[in-house]
Formats: C-alpha cells, sequence, structure tokens
C-alpha cells in the first residue's frame, strides 16, 4: 500500500491505539506489523479471531491476559552454556511461565465457542515444574529464599549465628571502655564489610586493633579490636560461600529456563498474537465496531459508517453523524459537493480509513451489513501540503500526489482527491478535474472525489458511472448537518457561510448579486432538490413505518390464527379420543353385561344392573360434553378487575386488560403476564362471572412444570423481545431461577438485542452466553432475582 497515503489517512494513529491497548511487549510487537493484505482468506481469518475474542470479552470469562515485562533476549541468553541470569532477570520468565500457564487452563470445556482462539491456548506449552523451581528459590521481591538448597540454608544459619557472636562481643568491648567526654554512643558498624567499634580520636591506640575509617568530623576513629579479627574473617568467608552457592542456584535455574526457551519464546509469540487479537477487540468495542463482509472485489457498501478517531474523540458512537456510501462496478465514482467545514474531507478520510482497516481485518465503525472489496492499492490527495523547502504550493502539492495515484491508476486501485483542481484559476482548475475524472473512469480506477467546482456537477449526466453526492446544509440555521446524500449534487453555501461567520450583510448582499444568472438558476434548483428530496425521505419514512407495522400485525395475527387453528384441532381430536374411549369401554362393558345375561338366562337382576350400568355411562357422557362445551365457551363473560387463577400456574390474580377473544394481561402481585383465557378459572370455583355453576364441574390445575426455554430463532428483533418479556413474566410468577433464550448463533444481532435488552430487565440478575452442553453461542443463559 501506498505508504503516503497510510499517513494522510491516519492509518498509523488506528495502529496507535491499537498498539495502548497491548498489554505485553509480545502484543505490541504483533500490532506493529499489522498492515492491509490482499487476501481473502487471511483477512476473514483475522476478523474471525477478533470477534470469538470479542465475544470472550463482553460474554465469557476473564480472559488471563496481563502486564508482561519483555524477556525474550533473557531467554537468548539463558542458551548460552554457563550463562547466569540475575534473579530480577528470572522474575521476569517466571511472568510468562505463569501466563502461559493460566492460558492454557482458560476455560477447556468451552472451547467449542472459540475454536480461533483455542488454536493458541491448545498449542501454548505449560512448564509448571519450572514455575514450582522459581518459586521455591526465589521471592517475589527478586531475593533468593534460605531453602533453595541445603547448603544455602546451611551457610546463612551459620553466618546469622557469626554476626550474632561478633556483635555481643564488641559490644562487651564497648562496655568496658572508660567513658570520657566526647565519647559516641556504643554503636557497632560496619567498615568494609568488617565489624568495627567508634573510638573517640582522642583515646585510640595503636595496640587497640585495625584501624579501618574516621568519621567526617575527625572526632572518631572505627577500629576492629585485634580479637575479633577471626571472628570477621569467618564471616568474610561466609558471605563469599554464601554468593558461590546463589551463583550455583541461579546458573541451575538459568539452564533450566534454557532447555525451554525455545518453547518459551513460541509462547512469547502465541501471547502476542492473542494480545493483538485482544487488543483489537477492545477497540472495536471502543468504536462500536462490527466485521464487515469481504469481497474479492475491489467494491465497498459502507452502511452507516463513521470515522473511528471521531468516535473515540468524542466517545461516543452518537455524536458522530454516520454515512452511507459505496462503489461498485455501475457505480465507480462518486462526485462529492457541499458547503466548507461540511465534512466531505471526513466523508473521504472515513472511506479510505475505513477501507484500509476491513482489509486489515480489523473491525470498521459502520454496520455489519456492510461489505468491503479487496483493493491493490489506495492513493490520497487530501488536505494541504505545500512545502517551502520543497518549493511546492498547494496547487503543486495536490498535483504531485494526484500524478502518482493516475500512474498507478487501474481497476483495482482507489483514488481518493480532496478539493480536486483546487489551487489555481477556477475555469483551468475545473477543466484539469474534469479531465482528471475522466481519466480515472477509462482507467477503470474506483474514485471518490470532492469538489466546489459548479461545472463538475453535470459530469454524472453524461457519463453513468459517475454519480453526484452532497453533504447537506440546513439553510434555516445556516449549518451543515453532515449527511451524505448520493444522487444529487450541492451547493458550496460560501455567501451564506460568510454571513453566518460575521462577514458584513452589505458584502454578503453584492457578493449574491454579483452570481451569474446561471450559477443562481443552479443553486436554486439544488435548494429546491434538496427541500424535494427531505420530504421524500420524510413520506418514506413515514411509509416504511407503517408499512413495518402492518407486516408484524400481518404476522402476528397470522400466528395466532394458526395458533387457534391448531388448538381448535387439538380440542377437536382430544375430544374425538375421549369419545372413542368412552364409546370403546362402553362396549366393553355392554359385551361383559350381554355374558352376564346369557350366563344368567336373562334374570331380573341382570337386567337391572345392564340398566343401571347404560344410565351410568349416559351420565358420564353428557359430564364430558358439559365440561367440553363449558372449556370452549364462555370466555365473552370474563372482564377486566375480575378475580382468576392461572390453572397451569396455581397463583391467583386480577385481570387487568383483555387482549383479542382469547388471551387477558394478568396482574399477580406486582408482575403481569399473558396467559389463555382456557388457562384461567374463577378465583372462587363455586361462583363464576355472577351465576352459579354446575356442582359436576371440577377445575384441575395442570399438572406440567412451566417452561425453563423459549425458542426464539427466525424471529426480528421486536417479535423476539415481545416473546421474550411474556416469558419472562411468566418464569418470575413460577419461581424461576435460571432460564435459556434460545436465538441461534447467525449473524448475531439478534443476540445482540436481546442481550441489550436482558441487560436492562428489572428481574435479570445476569446474562451469559451458554456453555457447550447448553447451546454455546446461540443461547443465552438468564439469571432471575429470587
Amino acid at each position: 500500500m501506498n505508504a503516503h497515503s497510510l499517513k494522510i489517512l491516519e492509518y498509523p494513529k488506528i495502529i496507535s491505539l491499537i498498539e495502548g491497548k497491548c498489554l505485553t511487549p509480545f502484543g505490541v510487537s504483533e500490532v506493529q506489523k499489522i498492515r492491509p493484505l490482499k487476501d481473502r482468506e487471511t483477512i476473514e481469518h483475522r476478523q474471525d479471531e477478533i470477534s470469538q475474542l470479542k465475544d470472550i470479552v463482553n460474554f465469557g470469562d476473564p480472559f488471563p491476559l496481563y502486564r508482561l515485562d519483555d524477556c525474550r533476549e533473557l531467554l537468548k541468553k539463558s542458551r548460552l552454556e554457563g550463562s547466569m541470569l540475575e534473579a530480577s532477570e528470572i522474575l521476569k520468565v517466571l511472568q510468562l511461565v505463569t501466563a502461559s500457564i493460566d492460558l492454557t487452563g482458560y476455560d477447556r470445556e468451552g472451547r467449542d465457542k472459540f475454536p480461533l482462539i483455542a488454536e493458541y491456548l491448545t498449542a501454548t506449552r505449560a512448564f509448571p515444574e519450572l514455575r514450582q523451581t522459581i518459586a521455591r528459590a526465589i521471592d517475589d521481591t527478586g531475593e533468593i529464599k534460605d531453602n533453595a538448597s541445603r547448603q544455602l540454608k546451611e551457610i546463612r544459619s551459620e553466618l546469622n549465628a557469626s554476626k550474632q557472636k561478633i556483635i555481643r562481643r564488641l559490644e562487651q568491648i564497648l562496655s568496658k571502655q572508660t567513658k570520657q567526654a566526647g565519647w559516641q554512643d556504643d554503636i557497632v558498624t560496619l567498615r568494609s564489610d568488617r565489624y568495627v567499634i567508634g573510638i573517640p580520636t582522642h583515646q585510640y591506640r595503636t595496640d587497640m586493633g585495625i584501624l579501618h575509617d574516621r568519621s567526617q568530623t575527625g572526632a572518631t576513629f572505627y577500629v576492629e579490636p585485634k580479637e575479633t579479627v577471626e571472628l570477621n574473617n569467618r564471616i568474610n568467608i561466609l558471605y563469599q560461600e554464601e554468593r558461590q552457592e546463589m551463583a550455583r542456584i541461579l546458573k541451575a535455574i538459568t539452564a533450566e529456563i534454557g532447555q525451554r526457551s525455545e518453547a518459551l519464546m513460541e509462547n512469547a509469540r502465541l501471547i502476542g498474537k492473542l494480545d493483538l487479537i485482544h487488543a483489537a477487540a477492545l477497540f472495536s468495542n471502543q468504536i462500536k465496531g462490527s466485521r464487515p463482509a469481504i469481497d474479492d472485489s475491489p467494491v465497498f457498501d459502507l452502511k452507516d459508517a463513521r470515522h473511528p478517531l471521531l468516535v473515540v474523540q468524542f466517545g461516543s458512537v452518537e455524536k458522530v453523524v454516520p454515512s452511507s456510501i459505496g462503489l461498485d462496478d455501475s457505480r465507480r465514482a462518486i462526485l462529492v459537493t457541499g458547503p466548507n467545514t461540511g465534512g466531505k474531507t471526513i466523508a473521504l478520510k472515513t472511506i479510505g480509513l475505513t477501507v484500509l482497516m476491513a482489509q486489515s481485518g480489523l473491525h470498521i465503525a459502520a454496520d455489519e451489513k456492510s461489505s468491503v472489496g479487496i483493493f491493490k492499492d489506495v492513493f490520497a490527495d487530501i488536505g494541504d501540503e505545500q512545502s517551502i523547502e520543497l518549493s511546492l504550493s498547494t496547487f503543486s502539492s495536490h498535483i504531485k500526489n494526484i500524478i502518482s495515484g493516475l500512474n498507478g491508476a487501474a481497476d483495482d486501485v482507489l483514488l481518493l482527491f480532496d478539493e480536486i483542481g483546487a489551487g489555481t484559476d477556477p475555469k483551468e482548475g475545473s477543466a484539469l478535474a474534469e479531465a482528471i475524472i475522466l481519466h480515472a473512469l477509462e482507467k477503470g480506477s474506483r474514485l471518490v472525489a470532492t469538489t466546489h467546482y459548479s461545472q463538475l456537477k453535470t459530469l454524472a449526466m453524461e457519463y453513468p458511472q459517475l454519480e453526484n453526492a452532497s453533504l447537506q446544509f440546513d439553510r434555516e440555521t445556516l449549518a451543515p448537518t453532515y449527511q451524505l446524500s448520493l444522487g444529487m449534487p450541492g451547493s458550496s453555501y460560501a455567501v451564506e457561510i460568510a454571513g453566518r461567520l460575521g462577514m458584513p450583510a452589505p458584502i454578503c448582499d453584492r457578493a449574491s448579486r454579483l452570481l451569474g444568472s446561471e450559477e443562481k438558476s443552479l443553486d436554486k434548483l439544488i435548494a429546491s432538490l434538496e427541500q424535494e428530496l427531505r420530504q421524500l425521505r420524510q413520506d418514506q419514512l413515514q411509509l416504511s413505518e407503517k408499512l413495518k407495522s402492518a407486516e408484524e400485525l400481518e404476522a402476528r395475527y397470522r400466528k395466532q390464527t394458526e395458533h387457534l387453528k391448531n388448538e381448535v384441532e387439538s380440542e377437536k381430536n382430544r375430544a374425538l379420543k375421549q369419545t372413542r374411549d368412552f364409546l370403546e369401554h362402553t362396549r366393553k362393558d355392554i359385551e361383559k353385561l350381554v355374558s352376564d345375561i346369557r350366563k344368567s338366562q336373562a334374570s331380573d337382576k341382570s337386567v337391572k344392573g345392564f340398566h343401571r350400568k347404560l344410565r351410568q355411562s349416559e351420565e358420564t357422557l353428557r359430564r364430558q360434553m358439559q365440561q367440553s362445551r363449558e372449556e370452549t365457551a364462555g370466555y365473552d363473560d370474563y372482564k377486566a378487575g375480575d378475580r382468576v387463577e392461572i390453572i397451569s400456574l396455581g397463583q391467583q390474580g386480577e385481570i387487568e386488560q383483555l387482549i383479542g377473544r382469547d388471551r387477558a394481561r394478568i396482574k399477580v402481585g406486582n408482575v403481569y403476564t399473558t396467559v389463555q383465557l382456557r388457562d384461567l378459572k374463577p378465583a372462587d370455583a363455586e361462583t363464576a362471572f355472577g351465576k352459579s355453576r354446575s356442582s359436576g364441574v371440577s377445575y384441575t390445575p395442570r399438572e406440567e412444570s412451566p417452561e425453563r426455554e423459549i425458542h426464539l430463532m427466525g424471529m426480528t428483533g421486536e417479535e423476539a423481545i415481545e416473546q421474550v418479556e411474556k416469558f419472562l413474566d411468566q418464569s418470575v410468577v413460577s419461581g424461576l431461577g435460571q432460564v435459556y433464550v434460545v436465538h441461534g448463533k447467525g449473524t448475531g444481532a439478534l443476540r445482540r438485542k436481546l442481550t441489550e435488552y436482558l441487560k436492562g430487565h428489572p428481574d435479570v440478575v445476569s446474562v451469559r452466553l451458554g456453555n457447550w452442553n447448553e447451546g454455546g453461542a446461540g443461547v443465552t443463559v438468564v439469571r432471575l432475582k429470587d
């Protein structure tokens, strides 16, 4: 990719922001290698890695990445025979060893939810024995422990005993000294690693011992008495033995590290890759990024794209106005016009930077329905790059960059030219700009250019592969809206903007009069078109909302009708089964009675028994028919305010609202739920709807337990949320502590909408993705308040 264009489009700033989110020097090294790629498979692989780690960050357990020191040079040093790492250096290696162990043990059961990240975790090697060896010998401050070896423990034990012995002996010597004026406190101190005592200068005698030092004032000599010389010598010998043993221990640990240095270097590389992916996932969260589709062709279709650096600067996606724009084989070039400070340059940079980020495998600040193709190169001429040192004027610097772009023009090259042809005579500049645009079209390049030249606005009428676009301007407030409109040119509004910035009104009026009639007519035509376009968009928005509402109603009624049909068919089948069962039972009874009559030779007793059995069967059939009629009729007798019992839940409540002919919204305590009318019975079973019920009718609650999961696959976000709301109401009333929302994996859009809704629900304690045995990323597990 053209290095100048990468800089102009601020691509290095994106890399720097991602680098700032890295936790390890290994990750920083990997991020610095990020460049736009040209292989679709590689791009999509990185996109998938970022998406999976983003899901872990947002929904999974905390990912075990933390700040590490760079130990790669130390690992190389450890390979040298006889080399020794210092204790503080070994602790840096220990950080890498510990991180490797934590990563290898991360979420082993749930790795099927993030297979690409799992590959890194599986490839990372753990060395628990090395961590144990280091931790046994070196403490957290970098000091070697006494029990690092048996010999070191013995040396230090003797050393401590020798120190205590010599200090006691020196204190005894001091206590026997005659205290005279000028005598200092009885202090035992060290000089040249030997224990000494302080003697006033005027009391010093050569036979007292070895003189090692004197105080800064010269009033005190520091003397090593003769009787402690051997003890001091022994202490020095022990110090040497301690240093030798410590060196032996450090060399042994260094050798252990050296044996594993190749694997640890590979671990560092893998952790660097994970750190890069983790940092990119965090950046995606920051800019509310999404994974665009990647196309093999050099095209793009950006939906609601925002400049990522503006999102970071303002700290909110909502504060940046989105733009939707695209280039394909039928629309190969776009000419953007509009007012100064209207956002043309930002729109150009947004396109270029978004394409570069997508080709780098990064998420972009645009809607997930966006797509970006693969370009061999991107050439950008944006901003004023005049140079005194190079004797380049504004016009010269623009032309130099444009020439570079045109030399590389091809059908897989994207050209981005800001204020094309500016900086010179308007007529010549306009003609030059037109020639440049036409040359780019002939080469087959994709082109987006901005301009203020009115003459260029008519090119789209002659060349169908070129389309006009404009940044809108609010004439009432005299302020830009930063909204990009395709298909219509815009005015520069130079006079209006000058007036808004404080230019005296007489000057603005004169400037308006000096405008040619053709310019005025064109501006008026554009203004009229803008007004009509706004009205059309408003009408289109209203029609879209009405159409959406009508489609939702149609879908709801279609679903309810289908549900009702199923219920009627189910009730019919149930009734038929009951009837068949009854008839079969009756047939068997009659056959038995006939057999009994034949055996008893038609005695009076058997005949009376036969008639009694027939009456019982008739009564049973009458009761069943009566119960069936009462189960399917009488719904119209319910009204708002009635106290009822929800049969399936065994809970009583009050009808808040009747919904259609077969449902009602019930208030149970402080919870609302929607149920079928056939699942209700009056709270008082003796009297219903103000009239007496037959004593032969009984209401038996359903035995089945409440459902713990709901399936939403195939639904829109609004339909799914409506169903989840009812499901949660019923779950709360039923006292369920945990439920499962099955939404499928798909693009993840439905899951995100549901997660956002669930996190704001007052009865929800927590939300997480399902484990591998619960459905993985296709299921959201919801914990409810007790």
